[in-house]
């Protein structure tokens, strides 16, 4: 049991606080940070030593929870906050962050990140916030410049990192071809999806029978896989919040075929329900959907095994999407097909990958 005899402070006010009876440090620290919360809440665009950190917690992070995003976005984004922005920012005062500050901060992300302009991204949203609550009257962070900064490494890095991205037409043909010449159906039938189809991995998990149409050869992608805050797993609707409904090619639509009349004898082997057209396509041993699949545990193995690059599971949509821009030159096609809302999407997500769309962007 401790005690806490703490003063918290802001521009016009102190109080001193008095406490008996936290079990730990770690719960007394805990009351300490709410009560400084609450200070902050009530005279927060008056006090001019407001860390990042405090104005994160205090004021963004309600922000946060406020807007209609997915609870699988949210807990990423709490996560960039969490993994890389407070720990650069946090000790911070928000009146002193600079220009050059995020510039540091971007090239540490540049080399532990895939994707840093998607932390830059969320930095520069919680900067303008603190601009639009008054605590600031500039936004340090200039995307544009960080976008360029991108740009400038590709380009100096050449086209090698890039090449191991996506399969280029012959190459996916080469795979293809491999794959059918094996016997784990379900496998045949999932990475055929993955790259003629484009699917994302999050969207083939959640595929159930009743999404397929033998009849009219298509197929419905309507839900997928996302996390929530917590990492527990739940069906939502895909990212463009209406979905799509694709052709299916008679490749794939044969090895669906075969496998949706494998699967349920397997299933009554198993002594497990077959659920009918509510039934995944592709669940785990217990019959409901992956949440953390074996298929890229498979698919390097396969890779390797056959002589093939090491490609993602993702860079299989990216090469889907190359092989369709080489066979249609249509990229509002290619946005369908993938299930983009805004076409400069599919541009800026695909542009190192078919080096044309470079010119459809600029024009």
């Amino acid at each position: 049991m401790t005690t806490m005899n703490k003063t918290v402070k802001d521009k016009k006010n102190q109080i001193d606080i008095t406490k008996r009876g936290f079990k730990s440090k770690t719960e007394e620290k805990a009351f300490y940070t709410q009560k400084q919360a609450e200070m902050l809440q009530r005279n927060d665009t008056d006090n001019p030593n407001l860390s990042f950190e405090q104005f994160y917690h205090a004021i963004y992070e309600k922000h946060l929870q406020n807007c209609t995003i997915e609870k699988s976005t949210s807990g990423e984004i709490k996560g960039m906050f969490k993994n890389h922005i407070l720990p650069f920012y946090g000790a911070l005062k928000v009146k002193d962050i600079s220009f050059q500050d995020t510039l540091q901060s971007f090239e540490v992300w540049k080399i532990k990140l895939i994707r840093p302009l998607k932390v830059a991204n969320e930095l520069n949203k919680c900067l303008q916030h603190a601009v639009e609550y008054g605590i600031i009257s500039n936004n340090p962070v200039d995307l544009w410049v960080l976008r360029l900064w991108v740009k400038k490494d590709r380009r100096m890095k050449g086209n090698q990192q890039i090449e191991k991205l996506f399969y280029t037409p012959d190459e996916s043909d080469e795979f293809i071809q491999k794959l059918i010449a094996t016997d784990d159906i379900s496998k045949i039938a999932s990475f055929l999806l993955l790259i003629n189809l484009g699917l994302r991995k999050s969207e083939l998990l959640a595929l159930q029978w009743q999404d397929i149409d033998f009849q009219n050869k298509t197929i419905r992608i309507h839900k997928t896989i996302g996390s929530d805050e917590l990492n527990k797993p739940y069906i939502k609707i895909p990212k463009n919040c209406y979905g799509r409904t694709l052709d299916i090619d008679n490749e794939t639509l044969k090895a669906l075929f075969k496998w949706q009349e494998l699967q349920a004898e397997q299933l009554k082997l198993q002594n497990l329900e077959h659920q009918g057209e509510k039934q995944f396509i592709f669940p785990n041993n217990k019959n409901t959907f992956y949440i953390n699949s074996k298929l890229n545990t498979w698919l390097k193995e396969f890779q390797t095994q056959h002589g093939l690059r090491l490609v993602s599971i993702h860079g299989l949509r990216h090469s889907c999407a190359t092989r369709i821009y080489y066979q249609t030159n249509d990229v509002k096609f290619i946005q369908h097909f993938l299930g983009h809302t805004d076409i400069t999407t599919t541009i800026d997500t695909y542009i190192h990958c078919i080096p044309e769309l470079g010119n459809i962007l600029v024009k």
